[in-house]
């Protein structure tokens, strides 16, 4: 699994969501970040070496 973006948009007084990747509604969308773009919602910037050493995501 990748991570993909979804977009919502407001248009005659009501919010829609589009999904260019999937193209047909779907359940279970956990929102990591709300922005313009990535520069706006980066999972992680990071100067210099990294090394990941976990990772855990919950959702309730």
């Amino acid at each position: 699994m990748d991570f993909a973006a979804w977009l919502e948009v407001y248009l005659d007084g009501a919010w829609h969501t589009f999904d260019a990747r999937n193209n047909r509604r779907r359940i279970g969308r956990v929102i990591v970040g709300r922005g313009r773009d990535a520069v706006d919602v980066a999972l992680i910037t990071s100067f210099g070496p990294v090394t990941l050493t976990e990772f855990e995501v919950r959702a309730a």
